[in-house]
């Protein structure tokens, strides 16, 4: 256990990354996915770094789910606006 992931590091970056950008979806998915890319590479070869795959795979599924929630409320809305718009 002495070294640590690169990949498990690499997901919690880009989990990160995906909240300083709207619309960051696909960050959000490779957050994910390279959690738990991680995972088995922690597993298989016993290195450290569990947590940050953890917490890249947990703001990866938090920022999906925001987004999400934010498109149900508000999309009406801005499809609205755009149509208002393009009316004018």
């Amino acid at each position: 256990m002495g070294t640590k992931s690169k990949v498990a590091i690499a997901s919690l970056i880009v989990g990160i990354a995906c909240f300083l950008n709207l619309l960051g979806m696909e960050k959000a998915i490779a957050a994910i996915i390279l959690g738990s890319m991680g995972l088995k590479e922690i597993s298989a070869e016993e290195k450290a770094g569990k947590w940050f795959a953890y917490a890249g795979i947990i703001l990866g599924i938090v920022y999906i789910i925001t987004i999400t929630i934010l498109l149900i409320i508000y999309g009406p809305q801005f499809i609205d606006r755009i149509k208002m718009m393009a009316g004018k």
